[in-house]
């Protein structure tokens, strides 16, 4: 039965076209890399020029003729609709378990109860999460069991055709033999890879309020590069690091946004630059609607260690060929301390937190259930407040 009949629901197709906008808003001026340009030598250089722009600047961009078909794009925001609308009484034999969240294994659910304020924020927002290399044996909800071959195409495809041709891309830009970037994400190497369905409910003003109108503070992903497939309900802001504002990701149909994270600044020895950003609440013309995301996360292989790629002669004449943290650690460990407390950091400038009446982000974000101790915890590092870098002429 083709899935629209199943999941009862055309929003993926509606999805695909763009909300008329009643309310103006600032939006950040992105690099658009058009991917079938890569099979041409001059339009290889050409994006990976783009590539290099985005990574040192906003490290945001767009990516268009990606080769993820229409079809299957609107496929996917279906599949994450009727997933992420089931009653709770549905999702509750899916949710993560206290073991697995504090192995930092992403899958299922979130948690109901203290487990699912991660981050200071309810089941509001909720998100449920499928393994790249899924164990066999793990049970889904009914809705999506008939599609997860094609939920496991769609990471494959992300992987094999577009991961691997971005990966192309930094070795042309670090100078590089291909294989040696391409190494850095070898098949069957991270277990942690996923993709997720996520789900941001309307929130009552006195919830606005407690929460800063925010739904995930600002932050910077953990892995190589996130791929979200781009939908209309405005939310996502950057953090322009021209002039210390947040502005608006604007929607782009039919593409994907794309954001570096940590370890890419790692493995470039702070070069490319993990892009700070954040989910907060639609404008008021949206903010009445369910605001549905497909999103898959990539990180390098669980032992890679997070270091500048070795013999870059970009690196050695940028001066960024060194360790840019005391500590290094492969990516495994990474998230681990990650997960438990490294890197507290306070990057909503522009909305203070007046302990008295606001919820604290960092509430509940790093459990670790007992017998289930996990590397490296770092439970007593204070969290420190981001200070944007002087831009230079």
């Amino acid at each position: 039965m083709p899935p629209k009949q199943i999941l009862g629901t055309h929003l993926g197709a509606v999805l695909l076209q763009s909300l008329t906008r009643n309310i103006q808003v600032e939006y950040v001026k992105l690099e658009n890399i058009d991917l079938s340009k890569f099979e041409d030598p001059i339009g290889r250089k050409e994006i990976a020029e783009q590539l290099f722009k985005a990574a040192t600047g906003h490290g945001f961009l767009t990516l268009t003729n990606h080769g993820i078909s229409d079809e299957v794009y609107a496929r996917q925001m279906e599949l994450a609709n009727a997933t992420m609308t089931l009653s709770p009484e549905e999702k509750a034999p899916y949710e993560v378990t206290p073991e697995e969240d504090a192995r930092g294994l992403y899958v299922g659910f979130k948690p109901a109860g203290p487990l699912g304020h991660k981050g200071g924020f309810p089941k509001q927002l909720d998100h449920y999460n499928i393994l790249v290399h899924d164990p066999q044996n793990r049970q889904h909800p009914e809705i999506i069991r008939p599609h997860m071959n094609e939920i496991y195409d769609v990471m494959t495809f992300i992987r094999v055709n577009i991961l691997k041709k971005l990966l192309t891309l930094v070795a042309m830009i670090l100078e590089v033999p291909e294989e040696e970037v391409w190494a850095t994400h070898s098949e069957g190497g991270s277990k942690t890879e996923y993709i997720r369905y996520m789900l941001c409910e309307p929130r009552s003003k006195e919830e606005s309020e407690k929460y800063r109108d925010i739904f995930l503070s600002g932050h910077t992903d953990w892995g190589t590069w996130t791929f979200l497939f781009s939908q209309p309900i405005s939310a996502l802001q950057v953090l322009d690091h021209n002039d210390g504002r947040y502005k608006w990701v604007e929607h782009v149909p039919k593409a994907l946004i794309i954001n570096f994270g940590e370890a890419l600044e790692l493995l470039t020895g702070g070069l490319f630059k993990a892009t700070i950003h954040r989910v907060v609440q639609p404008p008021m013309d949206q903010r009445h609607l369910k605001r549905i995301g497909v999103i898959y996360f990539a990180r390098p292989c669980d032992e890679r260690r997070l270091e500048p790629i070795e013999n870059s002669p970009l690196l050695q004449r940028m001066g960024t060929d060194k360790h840019i943290e005391d500590r290094v650690f492969c990516m495994a460990d990474y998230l681990d301390a990650r997960k438990h407390g490294y890197k507290r950091i306070e990057f909503d400038l522009d909305r203070p937190r007046d302990e008295k009446k606001h919820a604290d982000f960092f509430d509940g974000e790093y459990p670790d259930p007992e017998n289930h101790q996990s590397l490296g915890k770092f439970d007593n590092v204070p969290r420190t407040t981001y200070v944007i870098p002087t831009m230079k002429a």
